[in-house]
C-alpha cells in the first residue's frame, strides 16, 4: 500500500482577496483586462437582489499594492447603464404601468485582508 503526500504550494504572497460584483454584460471584458495584468480570476455566477439582475462575482487573490490596478481595470471595463422598469402609476383608476429609469451596472468591489491562503 502506497501513501501519497499532498503537495503544498506556497501562496504566502497573497495577502488580499478582492470580490468584485459586475453585471454579466461587462464580465468578459473585465476578466480579460484582469488576466492581462497577470491575475488569476475565479468567476461565480450570482444574482442581484435589486431587479434580480444576473451578475458575476469575481474573486481575485492579490499581493499588497495591486488593488489600484484592479480598480482601474474594473473602472475601465464596467459601466453603469440606464434600464427601465414598469411601475404602476399611482392614483390611476386602472393599473397603468409607467416606464421608470433605473441606473444599474458598474461594479461593487469588496477588499479583504487574507491571514492565510493554502491550496490543498
Amino acid at each position: 500500500m502506497t501513501t501519497q503526500t499532498a503537495v503544498r504550494k506556497d501562496f504566502s504572497r497573497i495577502d488580499r482577496l478582492v470580490a468584485v460584483v459586475v453585471q454579466v454584460q461587462d464580465a468578459n471584458k473585465a476578466i480579460t483586462a484582469l488576466r492581462k495584468l497577470g491575475l488569476v480570476v475565479t468567476e461565480l455566477a450570482s444574482t442581484g437582489a435589486f431587479l434580480s439582475q444576473r451578475n458575476v462575482t469575481l474573486l481575485i487573490g492579490l499581493q499588497q499594492g495591486q488593488e489600484e490596478a484592479v480598480v482601474e481595470a474594473i473602472l475601465a471595463n464596467c459601466r453603469q447603464r440606464v434600464e427601465y422598469v414598469s411601475t404602476p402609476l399611482e392614483g390611476a383608476p386602472l393599473p397603468i404601468p409607467v416606464a421608470t429609469p433605473v441606473t444599474v451596472g458598474g461594479a461593487t468591489v469588496f477588499a479583504f485582508e487574507v491571514e492565510r491562503y493554502e491550496e490543498l
